[in-house]
């Protein structure tokens, strides 16, 4: 164990100091505290010197801070290309984006300043301060074309909604486009009845509601809005999008619109969706060229079909060139009894995954084509399949104008591909393919159907087959790697989902991302991909 004294140090301390020990030691304390001083001081400078040296390295990062950002790419951009930035952040709903991306840089800031950052005014009429920010938005957004949206519970006063719509329609003349979301259809006529100036510059208004009873008596379908946005005030307007848990019981849309969308969540009993209420909404439209009208699965009360001695009756829609109709399969009964001439595109999606054909489809489209002969030439069947007879005689109707073909979940044969064969098959003009989820389809069939496609006979040139452009082929069973390759030395073949107008994508569904195969395809095939040009191979993954 190791000693703190020595014996001579023990032997002081057991005695009474002398005066000459209380001399020596408080010479030897002072002579310590002398030297913890000059410690004391010598940190000081140390830490004057860190201090000094923290500055320059603060100085020194700034520089490099400054520099940094006169290189910035933001600074680099154009100011268009970030205010168009701001938009597409506004667009994918961070309303607040102008206010927070202006705090990053002098660059953003500048780029805060365009009228346009400030075009998209959300107003959320629940949110505290909600008048001082309409306020601010507006006075920013000075005199750029508006796009408002309008978003009320059914909490919200009258008067409070009044105010807001106050300061809203002073700028009227500036509105692009409107958005009303309420869940009740008393605060949407509230909305919509403030609106009572000329909407020179309105392109589109959109109303997502619900019908409430104990808030909605005495409101009647909304039919202030054809009153509101009719060709006198709104002569610019031209589309409407409806989305309500009931249809409307008469008509309401402004008659001189070209494009709308009818979503209806449900089937009540006290009002049932029916064939007739369709027709009776869309009889005074004939000018819409597009029209989406989307149903609910779950019918609380089953969909009404029309009755025997009204079998004929028809809405004429001589403009239409789009028509999607998307639910039950019930809803494509609708489609006999709709005439379009003039129809190009025609998207057809259902709710139902039954497993089987649904028979009442097959015998509404025939009857479509037969009455309204239309020059369709983009057909989609989502999750809805037809018998061999049935695309037979679709591809017949078809013939001359099929230009695009896409299906999902179909059970299309290789004897239904074989009637596009050749310069004398079907449908000479189809040049593009989607085919997803086909289980009964053989690779092979595809590539000799591309393959036919390219010869040329002694066929008179206006009736050879144009060569195929496109084939899209997404967890089709049978279609193995060999035929993918092969399709993609003869013409492009992408075997992922498209970036466009592609439903699965937008909806988010997730049945058609096959990340996994494409990812071993790739490395299966790296060295005929990585060469590219040189092997022909034109592969989309």
């Amino acid at each position: 164990m190791t000693t703190l004294f020595s014996d001579a140090e023990r032997q002081q301390f057991r005695i009474e100091p002398t005066p000459d020990v209380v001399q020596a030691a408080e010479d030897t304390i002072l002579s310590h505290e002398r030297e913890i001083g000059g410690l004391e001081e010598r940190i000081a400078a140390l830490l004057n010197q860190v201090r000094d040296l923290r500055y320059e390295q603060a100085r020194h990062r700034a520089a490099i801070a400054r520099c940094r950002g006169l290189v910035t790419l933001a600074r680099r951009l154009p100011e268009e290309l970030l205010i168009r930035i701001f938009e597409l952040l506004v667009e994918d709903g961070w309303t607040r984006a102008p206010v927070v991306v202006s705090h990053v840089c002098s660059a953003w800031r500048r780029a805060a300043g365009a009228p346009k950052v400030w075009a998209h005014v959300y107003v959320r009429c629940d949110d505290a301060n909600v008048h001082e920010r309409t306020r601010f938005w507006l006075r920013m957004a000075r005199g750029a074309d508006l796009h408002v949206t309008v978003a009320a519970s059914w909490r919200i006063p009258q008067w409070q909604i009044g105010q807001l719509m106050g300061l809203l329609v002073e700028r009227s003349g500036q509105w692009r486009s409107l958005r009303v979301e309420t869940d009740s259809l008393r605060h949407a006529e509230l909305v919509l009845g403030q609106c009572d100036r000329p909407l020179p510059e309105l392109r589109s208004v959109a109303i997502k509601t619900a019908a409430i009873d104990s808030a909605d008596a005495g409101v009647n379908d909304l039919s202030i809005l054809t009153e509101r946005f009719g060709d006198e005030r709104a002569p610019r307007l031209a589309r409407v999008e409806y989305a309500s848990s009931v249809i409307p019981r008469f008509p309401i849309f402004p008659a001189h619109i070209t494009s709308l969308a009818l979503d209806i969540y449900e089937s009540n009993p006290h009002r049932p969706l029916s064939i007739a209420s369709i027709i009776e909404l869309l009889e005074q439209l004939t000018q819409l060229k597009s029209l989406a009208l989307t149903m609910p699965l779950a019918y609380e009360a089953a969909f009404v079909p029309l009755p025997d001695d009204d079998l004929e009756r028809a809405v004429s829609l001589p403009n239409l060139n789009t028509l999607v109709c998307y639910g039950p399969t019930d809803l494509n009964e609708l489609l006999p009894h709709i005439h379009a001439p003039a129809l190009r595109r025609l998207h057809i999606r259902s709710l139902e995954d039954v497993g089987y054909r649904q028979q009442p489809v097959g015998p509404s489209l025939l009857l479509f084509l037969e009455r309204s002969a239309p020059p369709l030439e983009l057909l989609e069947l989502h999750d809805i399949d037809l018998s061999p007879e049935t695309f037979a005689a679709v591809f017949a109707a078809l013939s001359g104008t099929l230009r695009e073909l896409r299906l999902h979940e179909s059970s299309i044969s290789d004897a239904t591909i074989q009637l596009l064969h050749g310069p004398r098959g079907l449908c000479p003009h189809l040049t593009k393919i989607d085919f997803r989820w086909c289980g009964m389809l053989q690779g092979r069939a595809l590539v000799d159907w591309v393959r036919s496609r390219c010869a040329v006979d002694d066929i008179p040139e206006g009736r050879i087959g144009e060569p195929i452009e496109e084939v899209g082929v997404v967890n089709c069973a049978f279609v193995l790697e060999e035929d993918v390759m092969d399709l993609a030395r003869m013409t492009v073949c992408r075997i992922v989902m498209r970036d466009g107008d592609d439903y699965c994508r937008s909806r988010g569904l997730g049945c058609c991302s096959n990340g996994r195969y494409r990812t071993r395809l790739r490395m299966r095939h790296l060295t005929d991909l990585a060469a590219g040009r040189d092997t022909g191979i034109r592969l989309v993954l």
